[in-house]
């Protein structure tokens, strides 16, 4: 009886100790499947079946260079998260549902984009990719530095701020500039005249300057509006002819 049970016990074991070892390598056998389709360009996306999966194919050189004149003539040469202009260099062709994301490679599904949106939006959904290139494109620096006094482009009481630096503590420059935040400031819109200024020596602007600068926006507001109905205004004669 001892015996019998102690055969049994082994067989049980063994049976446990195999199906164990089999598990291991289908575990094995599915990750070098997956690691060889993401290697050969095929990847495996997750639908919304949590039982079911999708395989999908990048879009292919010959594939985009198909594809790009027909996203040209219906979006134009700008990219479709920024809105600035696209140059064939700075072109590139986005999913506007990710492919991972369930999204596909038909012409409803692309658009143009500049490389750099198209990185910083990665696999985001449409409705919060602009949220999400806004939080990507921000300048960061070490919470320690403390944030700076001035902005880029505000008016200060010598000109116009065009550019901030910060100077580390121990550094050789701080040694020769004195650490802590330094402003370049334009002197002279007409001119080229700059001088970098730590900023306890930046003070703001006076109430009159900052009057003086916003009549002279609205004159060149006034003057680009003026030649805007002037234009429009002849490509209208030109029409009638």
């Amino acid at each position: 009886m001892k015996l019998k049970t102690l055969f049994t016990t082994c067989n049980v074991q063994k049976l446990l100790e195999s199906a164990k070892n089999a598990y291991n390598k289908c575990i094995t056998c599915s990750t070098s499947l997956n690691a060889k389709a993401l290697r050969g360009g095929t990847h495996i996306a997750q639908t919304d079946s949590p039982t079911k999966e999708c395989l999908y194919k990048p879009l292919s050189t010959k594939d985009r260079r198909k594809k790009r004149p027909l996203l040209i003539a219906k979006y134009g040469m700008n990219c479709f998260w920024c809105g600035h202009s696209l140059t064939p260099e700075t072109l590139t062709v986005d999913h506007y549902i990710p492919l991972s994301r369930g999204g596909s490679n038909r012409i409803e599904n692309l658009r143009l984009a500049c490389e750099s949106c198209n990185q910083k939006r990665g696999n985001t959904m449409p409705e919060d990719t602009h949220q999400t290139i806004a939080r990507r494109s921000r300048v960061r620096f070490p919470a320690h530095w403390g944030k700076p006094k001035y902005s880029f482009g505000q008016l200060v009481e010598r000109g116009q701020i065009i550019g901030i630096e910060y100077q580390p503590p121990a550094t050789r420059r701080a040694c020769e500039l004195g650490e802590g935040w330094h402003y370049t400031v334009l002197l002279n819109e007409q001119g080229y005249d700059v001088e970098s200024f730590k900023e306890s020596k930046i003070k703001p602007p006076t109430s009159e300057k900052i009057n003086s600068k916003i009549d002279e926006l609205k004159a060149l507001i006034a003057f680009h509006q003026s030649s805007l109905m002037f234009l429009s205004k002849q490509l209208e004669d030109m029409e009638e002819l």
